[in-house]
């Protein structure tokens, strides 16, 4: 931005010396001109149309500079524009890929939960599955116990 406004100021001061310049060349010119082609006329007559045709030269170096002007200020605009334009998608880039990130992150800690929460029920179902099989084991002992005390042998006779 900084830089644009730079070159309008630059542009604007070539503008300014660019038609004084002008009309000063002008006015010489036109001054000599007058001189070559037309001795009849007074040196101030002369002068005074020099003089005048340079101001008309003078107008139009400073109308067109201000076309010229107002030409670059719409064209530094638009680029000013889509400069803007690509600071914004650059910085929603940027805040994309942040939220993915964090997305990401969190969907890691949700899947090291659920790891854990499946650890923690196969752990769980282990655990059942070895007081289930106790559970059998007494069960067979008592019964045992039961066959022994009540005289039955192994076979159940």
């Amino acid at each position: 931005m900084e830089e644009n406004r730079r070159k309008i100021e630059w542009a604007g001061e070539l503008r300014e010396y660019f038609s004084a310049t002008v009309s000063s060349a002008a006015f010489w010119a036109i001054a000599f001109l007058w001189n070559v082609v037309f001795w009849e006329l007074d040196p101030v007559p002369r002068l005074g149309l020099g003089a005048a045709l340079s101001w008309v030269v003078f107008l139009h170096a400073e109308v067109m500079g201000m076309i010229l002007m107002s030409m670059m200020r719409r064209r530094l605009r638009a680029e000013g524009i889509e400069e803007g334009m690509a600071r914004a998608r650059e910085e929603m880039r940027k805040e994309a890929r942040a939220a993915a990130k964090e997305a990401l992150a969190e969907a890691r800690v949700e899947v090291r939960e659920a790891q854990a929460e499946a650890k923690e029920a196969w752990l769980d179902a282990r655990e059942a599955r070895l007081e289930a099989r106790e559970s059998r084991e007494i069960i067979r002992d008592l019964e045992r116990q039961l066959r022994e005390a009540r005289g039955e042998n192994a076979n159940g006779a």
